[in-house]
């Protein structure tokens, strides 16, 4: 990742964390849009139950507090670069595993059944496009059966200068000619769900 677009994404959460404390805001979503996103991503997962599970980009760990309330028994992983949010994670979940870690920087080997990214790319920072695309490229080795991705959707009616918004019909292309021919995508009002199979 570009390290000025880092800098602006620990710092963007930084703030946001100090202003919003342990709530949807902390991470720049409302309530209902990060239970909708969820919703939506378990719905294309399916059950996960007794599967091994990677959340890049885990924030607060608030999709393992999801999980366990829908009675999934999962054994979770969430990693973050801001060590902020990783600190309040361990915290408010000390059954699960959270790592403070710039996958950048650290090496970072563990295969897991399957890994999610949920938001991982809304903010429009320095470099965001050639970051989204090489972690999709080293996250998916890391999978033994998918990596689910979910972006902004750049055909939403009115589009935010702060927040980066992906064309299906370009990632859709990116992923099959670079990662995986086995991928579909769910697009939705707001939001693009791509999902990269073994």
């Amino acid at each position: 990742m570009d390290p000025l677009g880092k800098q602006e994404l620990v710092d963007f959460y930084d703030r946001h964390l100090r202003d919003f404390g342990d709530s949807p805001q902390a991470v720049r979503w409302t309530p209902e849009g990060q239970i909708r996103r969820y919703e939506t991503l378990l719905s294309v997962t399916g059950d996960l139950s007794g599967k091994t599970i990677l959340d890049f980009g885990c924030g607060k760990g608030d999709f393992y507090g999801f999980l366990r309330r829908k009675g999934a028994s999962v054994l979770y992983c969430g990693i973050d670069v801001n060590s902020n949010l990783i600190q309040l994670a361990r915290h408010k979940y000390p059954q699960a595993e959270f790592i403070a870690l710039d996958i950048d920087e650290e090496m970072f080997h563990r295969p897991f059944d399957v890994i999610v990214a949920i938001g991982v790319f809304n903010l429009r920072i320095a470099g965001i496009e050639e970051s989204m695309k090489g972690l999709l490229k080293k996250l998916f080795p890391l999978c033994r059966e998918a990596l689910h991705v979910n972006f902004l959707t750049y055909y939403v009616p009115r589009r935010n200068v702060e927040l980066f918004y992906v064309k299906p019909e370009e990632i859709l292309a990116f992923s099959i000619q670079e990662i995986s021919r086995s991928v579909t995508v769910r697009h939705m009002k707001e939001d693009i769900f791509l999902s990269l199979y073994k």
